[in-house]
């Protein structure tokens, strides 16, 4: 990975040389972390989480929270749902019922509680 005077450089012969716009893209990007990077984190979570206990849920409806702010996904969406589903296949392999979800409908539900 290039260090941060290596990019601010490249950006300086980008607005020199005219690409004034493609500039402004790249340094837009810079500090945004990957969708697949934060699902995989989101799923990492997952595997690792207790969720017998609130705040562990809690915890995990909030990174998802986050995780569907940070890359636009509205509930009810493909993209929502079929990133959910993912998400639902690793939690059910770990801890498919817990107090507040017992299968994907109500898992579904309760992820959903802080977007809509």
């Amino acid at each position: 990975m290039k260090n941060e005077a290596d990019i601010q450089f490249q950006l300086g012969i980008l607005r020199r040389d005219g690409y004034h716009a493609a500039a402004g893209i790249i340094e837009s990007l810079q500090g945004k972390v990957s969708r697949k990077a934060e699902m995989d984190y989101l799923k990492e979570f997952a595997r690792q989480g207790c969720f017998d206990e609130e705040l562990s849920r809690d915890q995990l409806r909030c990174l998802w929270t986050a995780y569907c702010l940070h890359h636009g996904l509205d509930a009810d969406t493909s993209g929502y749902d079929n990133d959910l589903l993912e998400l639902w296949d690793v939690v059910a392999e770990e801890e498919a019922e817990t107090a507040d979800w017992s299968d994907h409908d109500s898992f579904e539900n309760y992820m959903c509680r802080y977007l809509v």
